[in-house]
């Protein structure tokens, strides 16, 4: 069963999930020049490294990333898919 807003201290801004996504897609890809307009993939991501950002996320924010978004959306919308869903209850 996954967790809900209840289940997390507190939903996060868009800014702040982007601002955490954009440093930890930076650091498992050591791409220090990732940008929020990004795609995970076209920087070298797959699927392994999307299970540990997820993992950071879920660790993080109390949800995952949605990996069908982050596969094909940019870093900033993966980002914001997650700031609406820590939201939900």
């Amino acid at each position: 069963m996954s967790e809900t807003l209840s289940d997390t201290p507190e939903a996060k801004s868009v800014e702040e999930v982007e601002q955490a996504t954009l440093k930890w897609v930076s650091e498992l890809l050591e791409e220090p020049q990732a940008r929020l307009e990004d795609n995970f993939l076209d920087l070298g991501g797959h699927s392994m490294l999307a299970l540990q950002l997820s993992q950071r996320a879920k660790a993080e924010f109390g949800a995952e990333y949605d990996i069908k978004v982050l596969f094909e959306e940019s870093i900033a919308d993966v980002a914001a898919d997650l700031s609406v869903r820590t939201r939900r209850g």
